[in-house]
């Protein structure tokens, strides 16, 4: 695979699959894989889209006036795909050797929600995260940087002022 990959740089679906590594946390195999359950990156408009094709969006259980309040996911999807943004996920949030976090901002994002919510309901909100990470390094066409929540705050904000 990496013959074929390096022998197309070119190719919009080889730069996206090196754009997808930029990630820490996918290596060339979950790139590939990822970049190739997608396709066409072209059809997905909203991260929503992501979710609902990789199966991470929520089941609502309902009928008539029952509403059900047990959510799960709803695992649709391409169970590939789910299991390769599983993966991700959990690089993620783990440490180094040296004990240093992989990701700071998504290991705070899951340490925080485990204060609140079972690991395995915050290791999926940590997935959704990582599928809207995907979604903006794919949109945007470019690498992934770690930006703290406060500097992200700033940066929307003054894109906000410039466009107004």
């Amino acid at each position: 695979m990496h013959e074929l990959v390096d022998t197309q740089p070119d190719e919009l679906f080889v730069k996206q699959i090196h754009l997808i590594e930029t990630f820490k946390g996918a290596g060339f195999l979950s790139a590939v894989t990822v970049m190739c359950e997608i396709g066409d990156f072209s059809v997905f408009k909203s991260p929503k889209q992501l979710f609902a094709y990789f199966g991470l969006d929520p089941a609502v259980k309902q009928s008539g006036k029952f509403v059900g309040t047990n959510v799960k996911m709803s695992k649709r999807g391409s169970p590939l795909a789910r299991r390769v943004i599983h993966t991700m996920a959990l690089v993620s949030i783990g440490l180094t050797r040296k004990g240093v976090a992989n990701n700071s901002v998504l290991r705070d994002y899951y340490l925080s929600k485990c204060q609140s919510k079972p690991k395995m309901v915050a290791l999926g909100a940590v997935m959704h995260k990582v599928c809207n990470i995907v979604f903006a390094i794919l949109r945007d066409d470019k690498p992934f940087a770690v930006i703290a929540p406060a500097q992200h705050k700033l940066n929307y904000l003054h894109s906000r002022c410039l466009a107004a």
